[in-house]
């Protein structure tokens, strides 16, 4: 299987591709030189996006869902200083996986251990959080590291009860059961096996997440 890898730009290109994002802030190292970078082993073999690169990743609340290195997607994260110097021992606490469409539960976003002697860490695991996102943005001490290209899914799609999987998402995937990618109502968000078709697949993996929701209050 072809591997599709992707190195995304650092801080300072980063900012200026993202509008509104926020900068460098009072007291926060600023990571200059830092960057991402994105493999993806695997490739769709459906409907949707046919032979393109798997860049979907489901999760719930609950953070039960897919993890990253389960859905064949590697994501490093290798901060360094305006100089080049690897920023050693950034609490993972403080590298963190955002989108505003997202509601993310606390603590459920952060990566995989602090920053080694190189200033690389990883992010393999999965988001306890709801909601669609097209993308993903790396944050690592207060900075806009990078914006990623890898899609958000889930059962806690809508926005009507943030961070739990409850009646009012199911509503919503009943409306859309039936639809295909390119025709009606049909939408990623919903479309957890990413196959192009919303169907009795997704509704058995709702019902397995039904009631799922954050440890702790988001």
């Amino acid at each position: 299987m072809r591997a599709y890898h992707l190195a995304l730009p650092g801080f300072l290109a980063a900012q200026a591709a993202l509008l509104g994002a926020r900068g460098a802030q009072a007291g926060c190292p600023n990571p200059d030189s830092s960057y991402v970078t994105v493999t993806f082993s695997r490739t769709f073999t459906g409907a949707y996006q046919h032979g393109l690169p798997y860049d979907v990743v489901t999760v719930d609340p609950s953070g039960n869902g897919e993890t990253f290195a389960g859905t064949g997607i590697t994501i490093r994260v290798y901060l360094r200083n305006n100089g080049g110097t690897p920023l050693v021992g950034i609490p993972r606490e403080e590298i963190q996986l955002f989108n505003s469409n997202l509601c993310i539960c606390p603590g459920g976003n952060i990566a995989d251990h602090a920053s080694d002697a190189n200033g690389e860490t990883t992010f393999s695991g999965s988001l306890s959080a709801g909601g669609c996102a097209p993308n993903l943005i790396v944050f690592a001490t207060c900075n806009v590291i990078a914006t990623i290209p890898v899609k958000i899914n889930g059962p806690d799609a809508t926005p009507a009860s943030p961070c739990a999987v409850d009646a009012s998402d199911l509503s919503a995937l009943v409306a859309r059961r039936g639809a295909q990618v390119g025709q009606g109502n049909y939408s990623i968000c919903f479309d957890f096996n990413e196959d192009g078709s919303i169907d009795a697949s997704e509704v058995a993996l709702f019902a397995s997440a039904l009631g799922g929701q954050c440890p702790s209050p988001p």
